[in-house]
C-alpha cells in the first residue's frame, strides 16, 4: 500500500492551498486506513485542481486499498474461526490449578519404567 500512497503524494503539485492536507497524508503513509480517509477528503476538496495523472493514481490507490481491505477482513474472519476451533478443542479439557490435585492424579503404578534396548545375540554378519 505504501508504494501506491507515495505515488499519489509525489504526483501532486504542492502549493499554498494544499500544503497542509498533503502534509497530513504524509503522516499516515504507513496506515492504509488513515491515509485512505485523508486522501479521499483531499480529493473531494481539490479534484478540480488535480492533474489527470494524480486522479488516475488516486483511483488506482482506491482499487488496491479495496483489495487490501477485503484481504484484511478475510484474515480476521479466519483468525476468529481458528480461535473458536481451538477454544472448542480445549473446552472438554479441565486442568486443576491446584498442583497437589494433579500430583495425586498420577500414581506410581501408572508410570511404567522403560526397559532398555534388548541385547539380542545372534550370528555375526562377518564374511
Amino acid at each position: 500500500m505504501d508504494s501506491y500512497a507515495i505515488n499519489v503524494i509525489n504526483s501532486i503539485a504542492v502549493d499554498q492551498d494544499n500544503f497542509y492536507p498533503i502534509d497530513a497524508m504524509k503522516k499516515f503513509i504507513n496506515s492504509p486506513d488513515e491515509f485512505h480517509g485523508h486522501m479521499n477528503i483531499f480529493f473531494s476538496n481539490f479534484k478540480n485542481k488535480l492533474s489527470n495523472k494524480t486522479i488516475n493514481l488516486i483511483i488506482e490507490y482506491n482499487s488496491a486499498y479495496q483489495l487490501w481491505s477485503n484481504e484484511q477482513t478475510l484474515l480476521q474472519m479466519a483468525n476468529k474461526y481458528d480461535a473458536e476451533q481451538v477454544s472448542e478443542l480445549f473446552d472438554s479439557i479441565n486442568v486443576s490449578s491446584n498442583v497437589d490435585s494433579i500430583l495425586r492424579g498420577l500414581s506410581k503404578t501408572g508410570i511404567s519404567k522403560r526397559k532398555g534396548p534388548s541385547k539380542r545375540k545372534g550370528p555375526s554378519k562377518r564374511n
